[in-house]
């Protein structure tokens, strides 16, 4: 028994060495790998990558490193791409697609739904809920938007007295309208009632994976795990998981006499139920589960929860910088106006000037600023090879600040997306590109679209002469000190 017990231990440790020479001989490749391509040193990193110095430092690195350049964040050597055509290897590989770690403070909301799965899992949740974001279901969402705007005008009219107002909470509380009638099919009444448990839970989460995000500590899960921080998440998180999974038992009741199947709804979905029974995006996951498909309830949960996240700051960012860069350019702002009167009602249709002012919005201040993947096995990146383990980081806010690509790029012009085919289809990623880019785009384009149009007939909107955003990069790009304009009725 003494020898077998000996035996065990010996080969025990075996295998450990044999584990420990595996991984240091991996580490020592991406240590190798970092002395091919410039960076800053760390303590670079400690003195200018604090949350509102990050982006302009990163374009100071661009300018000072070139296009390419490595950061070493603690254990973790992460490649900045900035150029279309890396970006192009990386983004339109169907290989390339699992996450960065920067994506694990996520998973305890959001589990393992489009935004986060990776690998076999990731393709079969993209295929399955494609269907859901079908011209013919956005269609129906006009009037839930519709109707969640009229209550943002009517705000928004209680505060535009030409006096200086922060418009961000006032769209946050909105867009979180938007998706919960939208997503989940319920009325929150968010605008009306921002103190609501779910209201409050959304934005804490929010507030919380803001914090994580930004600390070195906080980052890993054992030391998050023993902070207060950790006890609030989970308290917060069973507030939101709790409701969307309320949501789910009430919506699959409210379908059992509705004998309906996926390919119907995409053919009649704006006529089949009547404006009182709109299709919400869990109402598309309820009918494939029901005919069959691989979805669990905890499955659609965390689908359902990943949209409430990604189509909730996603859109408000958006919205709210369009708004400030319109503020200061009146004459843009006049020619958006007058498209907004000759669309309304018909926002789904194409709006030339009015696209055009939201995709240079992006193009400033693109809502989603890095992507980031990890890499499992040596990849080849044009003219060099990257060796596994190491995270990539896409830099849309310094492609789009690319003054080769875009001229002037610190100028607001949306003339720039106003007939010019001649872009690089990688020079421009709002949305990601290739197989992993954002589902929801069409309907994000829609929601702005109604919403900026729809603030444009009603107000004139005014710079504040003294404030700039003090941009905050993270998972979503926001300002700490708000958005901050001046409002007008108009008449």
């Amino acid at each position: 028994m003494i020898v077998l017990g000996l035996f065990l231990v010996i080969f025990t440790l075996f295998l450990f060495k044999i584990n420990f020479f595996t991984r240091w001989a991996k580490f020592r490749k991406i240590i190798d790998f970092s002395y091919t391509l410039p960076g800053p040193p760390i303590s670079d990193l400690v003195k200018k990558g604090k949350k509102e110095k990050v982006l302009p430092w990163l374009l100071e690195c661009r300018k000072k490193y070139g296009p390419r350049f490595v950061i070493w964040f603690a254990k973790d050597l992460v490649l900045f791409l900035t150029t279309p055509e890396d970006i192009k290897v990386v983004l339109s590989s169907q290989d390339l697609i699992s996450k960065s770690g920067n994506y694990r403070i996520l998973q305890d909301w959001l589990g393992e739904g489009l935004l986060t799965a990776t690998g076999s899992k990731w393709h079969k949740n993209r295929k399955l809920l494609t269907p859901a974001f079908h011209f013919n279901i956005l269609k129906q969402f006009q009037t839930a938007m519709d109707d969640c705007s009229n209550i943002l005008v009517k705000k928004f009219g209680k505060v535009a007295d030409g006096k200086t107002v922060d418009i961000y909470p006032y769209i946050t509380l909105y867009a979180l309208d938007v998706i919960c009638e939208t997503a989940m099919g319920i009325k929150k009444n968010a605008q009306e009632n921002s103190d609501s448990e779910y209201v409050r839970a959304v934005k804490k989460i929010c507030e919380i994976l803001h914090r994580r995000s930004f600390s070195m500590i906080f980052r890993m899960q054992f030391f998050f795990n023993l902070s207060s921080y950790k006890k609030i998440q989970d308290e917060t998180l069973e507030v939101l998981h709790k409701e969307t999974r309320r949501v789910i038992q009430l919506r699959r009741k409210a379908l059992e006499s509705l004998d309906i199947n996926t390919s119907e709804v995409l053919n009649e979905a704006s006529s089949m139920l009547g404006m009182k029974k709109r299709l919400a995006f869990l109402d598309m996951l309820l009918i494939a589960q029901r005919e069959g498909k691989d979805l669990t309830d905890e499955h659609i949960r965390e689908e359902v929860d990943t949209f409430m996240f990604e189509g909730h700051d996603t859109t408000s960012s958006a919205i709210a910088f369009t708004i400030y860069l319109l503020s200061h350019h009146p004459k843009e702002q006049e020619l958006a106006y007058q498209e907004s009167l000759e669309f309304e009602d018909r926002e789904s249709e194409t709006m030339k000037y009015l696209e055009g002012v939201i995709k240079e919005s992006l193009r400033l201040y693109p809502s989603v600023p890095f992507y980031s993947r990890l890499i499992q096995e040596p990849v080849k990146i044009n003219d060099i090879v990257v060796p596994p383990g190491v995270s990539l980081s896409i830099q849309a806010y310094l492609l789009h600040r690319d003054p080769e690509i875009f001229p002037n790029p610190d100028i607001f012009n949306p003339e720039r997306f106003i007939g010019n085919d001649n872009l690089h289809p990688y020079a421009y990623v709002p949305f990601s590109a290739g197989p992993r880019n954002c589902i929801g785009q069409k309907f994000a384009m829609l929601e702005m679209k109604k919403t900026v149009a729809k603030v444009l007939r009603h107000f004139e909107f005014l710079p504040v002469d003294t404030y700039k955003p003090i941009l905050l990069p993270e998972l979503i790009i926001k300002s700490e000190n708000g958005v901050q304009v001046r409002m007008k009725k108009r008449t």
